[in-house]
């Protein structure tokens, strides 16, 4: 690289740091000022009112001003995009490297905890979601007791890698804001609901990434001198194999980020999951209907929304080969029993 290049690529990054601060502070006043909490009241005296000294970004509509409204916007950001962003990260992590690592006959589950794991699936499935902790609970309640009971000893091998790239293929088979509009339609797409559907349609791409450097990285030496000296397929994974596959899963948390803010964004924009008296800016983008002529409202929503999408790009790591890293990284190991 260039040092003109790299000097550009310095200043894009603090930049976008910087930016990302003032969202941070903008949320913090947003969650913690004197407007918190407060629904935003309708001024018929100052309605589509263009930017003014009182005003630096105008009124919308209802007379409520747009920067203030950008500013409140903000706190989903971070309660509802970034917390959707890190649970998918984490989720795909998880999945990815369990397929990557065991494949579809490496790990073995007992025969009767896997029957009442999949009734529990079922019934997850088919239940209303405020029944959800009480399948999960009974699921692991029946599994626990099973492997208590030496009566239930048969295996069965439970083929990892295939259920986790069947799952991959559905979800990007589906258009992913048909699915997140589907699932919200099941449920009033509150908080937590709403986080959930994100999570469970952005894991994919992380997992996918995951599995792939897994597979490629738990066939070196160093691992399989791990698997001599008798560490755990726990230890190996992620003392050994996840850290030097990491120079390119770490690039997976913007991109979920960025997308989560997008699909965030446009369900607002089509007034799912908000209340009019809500903040957030694609529901400031939205009241530009109202008003067409104001194009202030416009201008101001989609300069946030660009400014931050780009703030995140700019936070992606540079690394030209992955698996160059983790064989530096590697070539010094020595596996020794502990």
């Amino acid at each position: 690289m260039t040092p003109a290049r790299s000097r550009f690529r310095f200043s894009g990054r603090g930049l976008a740091g910087l930016w990302l601060l003032l969202l941070a502070v903008a949320a913090a006043w947003a969650a913690f000022g004197p407007a918190a909490g407060r629904p935003a009241l309708v001024d018929v005296g100052l309605l589509s009112q263009p930017p003014s000294r009182q005003h630096w970004l105008g009124t919308d509509p209802f007379g409520r001003d747009v920067l203030t409204d950008l500013m409140l916007g903000t706190r989903r950001l971070f309660i509802i995009s970034l917390p959707a962003a890190l649970l998918a990260s984490a989720l795909g992590l998880l999945l990815g490297a369990a397929a990557g690592y065991w494949g579809n006959t490496g790990l073995r589950v007992r025969r009767s905890a896997a029957a009442v794991l999949l009734a529990g699936l079922i019934g997850l499935l088919a239940s209303a979601p405020a029944a959800a902790g009480w399948w999960l609970l009974g699921a692991a309640l029946a599994t626990a007791a099973i492997y208590s009971r030496a009566a239930f000893a048969a295996t069965v091998a439970v083929p990892l890698d295939w259920l986790v790239l069947s799952a991959a293929a559905w979800l990007g088979a589906v258009p992913r804001l048909v699915l997140v509009l589907a699932l919200t339609a099941l449920h009033p797409p509150a908080g937590g609901w709403l986080l959930g559907v994100l999570v469970f349609t952005c894991w994919p791409s992380t997992a996918r990434l995951t599995r792939t450097l897994v597979q490629q990285l738990r066939r070196r030496s160093y691992v399989e001198a791990g698997r001599v000296a008798g560490y755990s397929a726990a230890r190996l994974l992620w003392a050994h194999i996840i850290p030097n596959a990491w120079p390119s899963l770490r690039s997976t948390l913007p991109l979920n980020l960025s997308i989560c803010l997008g699909l965030q964004t446009t369900l607002a924009f089509l007034g799912v999951g908000l209340t009019p008296d809500q903040a957030d800016w694609g529901l400031t983008l939205a009241n530009a209907r109202l008003e067409p002529a104001a194009w202030w409202l416009i201008t101001s929503s989609l300069l946030a929304l660009t400014l931050t999408i780009t703030a995140i790009y700019q936070l992606l790591p540079t690394q030209a080969s992955p698996l160059q890293t983790s064989t530096s990284l590697a070539s010094g190991m020595h596996v020794t029993k502990s």
